[in-house]
C-alpha cells in the first residue's frame, strides 16, 4: 500500500460546529489528503455520502435537526453487506451507554472532544489503511470472478465473433461504459467489428456500426483519438479511454477499446490487458480449430475419392486374378497358380487398407455405425478363432481360446467386436516368434461389463510405447510395414463407440495382453422381473 493511495481517499466530514471542521479540514490538508468534502448540516449527509461515495466518515453524534446516530443507521442501511465504509465518530458524550449504541449502529472508531489532532490523525490513517486493503481484495476478486466469467464465455463457441460478442457484454457495465472489438480480416489487415456494447441503449446502435472501425492496418501501432474516446461512452468530453492490441502467437489479430467516464486506474489497465490476452487466445483458438476443421474436410474429400479411385482397379485385378484361375486351372503348373494366389491376396491386403483408413476417418467423425444385438462371449471369441487359426498356423503359433460360458452375453455389433479380436489377434502373431502361443479369453467383469483379452508370448513393449500404442499410423518399429499402424487404433475406436475400454498390460521379455469391455447383456434364462 503506497502513501498516495491513501492521501488519494473521499473524507466526508459532518460536525455542526464550524470551528471543528474547520480545524479537521487544515489537519488533514497539511496531512496531504486532497478529497475532503465537509458540512456543518446534518440534513445534507447522506446526500453527500450517496453522491460522493467517500471512503470515511468523521461524524458528530450531537447535532440539530438530525442527531449522528439516526444518520449512523441510515448509512448501515446504505452500506451493502459486503462493503467496509468506516465511520469515525467525533464526541464529547464519552458515556459507555453512548459509545455502545454508536457501535452498534456501525462505528468503527471514536475521537472525544475536544480533538488531539496526532490521535485523530492517526485514527483516520488506521481506518484508511484498513478501507484501502478491504477494497484491493474486494476489486482483486471481482476481477478473478469476471475473468473466470470471461474464459467460460470465450470457451463457450469456437466462432471468434460469437464469443467476442459475448464478451463485450459481459464487460459493460462492470468494467466500462462502452465496449468495442475489432479483429483485423486475415486477408487485408483491415478492422472489422466484431463485437460492441454500451450501457446506454441508445448508443448501442452507433457502436456496432461504424465508431471506432477506421483505423491502422494489423501491424500499425493504435490508439483512439480523443475525440473517439469521447464517443465512445455517449460523448462526454471528460470521459477516458483504454484501447488493448490483441496479440496472439507473434501477429496482432485485433483490438479491444474500453470507455467510461471516471479515469481508468492501474488496475483497471491490467485487468483489460489480461482481458485481452485471454480475447487473443480465443480468437486464435478459434482460428485453429477452422483451419483444423477445414482441413479435415479436405482429407475426407481425399480419402473418398482415393478409396473409390483404388477399389475399382483393385477388384478388376481381383476379378481377373479369380477369372484366370478357373480358366486356365488345368494347364497352370505350380508356380503360375501361386501366383494368381497371391496377386489376390495382395489385392485383398490393399483393400483392407483402404477400409481401415475409412474407418479411422468415420471414428474421427464420430460416425461408426453399430448394430447392436445380443451375443454370446463364446460364440465371438469361436468365430474370431476360426477365422484367424489358419494366420496363426501359418507362422507357427498356437491359437488357444478360454471361454466363459454361454450365459455370459454381451451386447454388441458381433461383426466388429470379430475385427476388434482380429486386429488384436493379428498385431499379436506380428510380434510373437514362431512356437509361441496366442490366447484369446473373456469372463464376466461384474454384472455390467464382460472383459475380453488377447495374450500373447512375444516381446512384449518398452515402457515408454505404451503411451501412444493406440494412435493412429503409430507403429512400435518404424522399419516394420507390414500395414499402416491402424489396426489399434481401429479395435480402440469400435470399443470406445460400444461404451467399452481398452489398454494393454505389458513387459519386455514377458509378453502383451490386450484388454478391452463391452456392455453385458442379461443372460438368455435370467428372471423377469415381476409384473406389478
Amino acid at each position: 500500500m503506497t502513501h498516495d493511495e491513501v492521501r488519494a481517499c473521499t473524507l466526508l466530514l459532518v460536525d455542526d460546529e464550524i470551528p471543528n471542521l474547520e480545524l479537521l479540514q487544515v489537519l488533514l490538508e497539511v496531512e496531504g489528503y486532497t478529497r475532503v468534502i465537509s458540512t456543518s448540516d446534518a440534513r445534507q449527509a447522506i446526500p453527500l455520502w450517496e453522491r460522493h461515495e467517500p471512503d470515511l466518515v468523521l461524524l458528530d453524534l450531537h447535532m440539530p435537526h438530525r442527531d449522528g446516530f439516526a444518520i449512523l443507521n441510515d448509512i448501515r442501511a446504505l452500506t451493502p453487506a459486503d462493503e467496509f465504509r468506516p465511520v469515525l465518530v467525533l464526541t464529547a458524550d464519552i458515556t459507555p451507554e453512548a459509545k455502545e449504541r454508536a457501535l452498534s449502529s456501525g462505528a468503527k472508531d471514536f475521537i472525544n472532544k475536544p480533538i488531539d489532532a496526532t490521535e485523530a490523525l492517526l485514527r483516520v490513517q488506521n481506518l484508511l489503511e484498513t478501507r484501502v486493503l478491504y477494497r484491493r481484495e474486494r476489486e482483486a476478486r471481482q476481477a478473478a470472478e469476471l475473468l473466470a466469467e470471461a474464459s467460460r464465455v470465450l470457451n463457450a463457441s469456437l466462432d471468434a465473433a460469437t464469443a467476442v460478442a459475448q464478451l463485450a457484454r459481459l464487460v459493460v457495465p462492470r468494467v466500462a461504459d462502452c465496449c468495442v472489438v475489432d479483429l483485423f480480416d486475415s486477408e487485408s489487415g483491415e478492422p472489422v467489428r466484431a463485437g460492441a456494447a454500451h450501457a446506454d441503449p441508445a448508443e448501442e446502435p452507433r457502436v456496432r456500426g461504424g465508431l471506432l472501425a477506421s483505423g491502422a492496418g494489423a501491424e500499425a501501432a493504435w490508439a483512439p483519438s480523443p475525440e473517439e474516446a469521447a464517443a465512445c461512452f455517449g460523448g462526454a468530453s471528460t470521459g477516458c479511454a483504454v484501447a488493448v492490441p490483441l496479440r496472439a502467437a507473434g501477429r496482432a489479430v485485433g483490438r479491444m477499446v474500453l470507455g467510461r467516464g471516471a479515469p481508468f486506474t492501474p488496475a483497471d489497465v491490467a485487468l483489460a490487458e489480461e482481458l485481452g490476452h485471454r480475447t487473443a487466445m480465443a480468437v486464435e483458438n478459434a482460428r485453429l480449430f477452422r483451419a483444423a476443421r477445414q482441413a479435415t474436410e479436405a482429407r475426407e474429400h481425399t480419402l473418398a475419392v482415393v478409396a473409390h479411385d483404388l477399389r475399382n482397379p483393385l477388384t478388376a485385378i481381383r476379378m481377373d486374378a479369380e477369372m484366370l484361375r478357373s480358366i486356365l486351372a488345368p494347364r497352370l503348373d505350380d508356380f503360375e497358380r501361386g501366383s494368381l494366389v497371391r496377386i489376390d491376396q495382395v489385392a485383398g491386403q490393399m483393400d483392407g487398407l483402404i477400409q481401415d483408413l475409412l474407418d479411422v476417418s468415420r471414428m474421427e467423425r464420430g460416425a461408426t455405425a453399430l448394430q447392436l444385438a445380443p451375443h454370446a462371449a463364446d460364440d465371438l471369441l469361436a468365430e474370431a478363432a476360426d477365422t484367424l487359426g489358419p494366420l496363426a498356423a501359418a507362422h507357427g503359433l498356437t491359437l488357444v481360446v478360454r471361454g466363459c460360458g454361454r450365459q455370459t452375453r454381451v451386447n454388441a455389433d458381433g461383426g466388429r467386436v470379430v475385427q476388434v479380436l482380429s486386429n488384436l489377434v493379428g498385431n499379436a502373431v506380428k510380434f510373437t516368434p514362431e512356437g509361441g502361443t496366442v490366447t484369446l479369453s473373456c469372463h464376466a467383469d461384474g454384472e455390467e461389463e464382460v472383459r475380453f483379452a488377447v495374450a500373447d508370448t512375444g516381446a512384449g513393449i518398452e515402457p515408454e510405447q505404451l503411451p501412444h500404442i493406440f494412435g493412429a499410423f503409430w507403429q512400435a518399429r518404424h522399419a516394420d510395414r507390414r500395414g499402416l499402424g491402424l489396426g489399434l487404433s481401429i479395435a480402440r475406436g469400435l470399443v470406445e463407440a460400444h461404451g467399452g475400454r481398452i489398454w494393454v498390460e505389458s513387459e519386455p521379455g514377458s509378453g502383451t495382453t490386450f484388454h478391452f469391455t463391452l456392455p453385458a447383456h442379461a443372460p438368455l434364462d435370467a428372471p423377469r422381473p415381476a409384473a406389478v
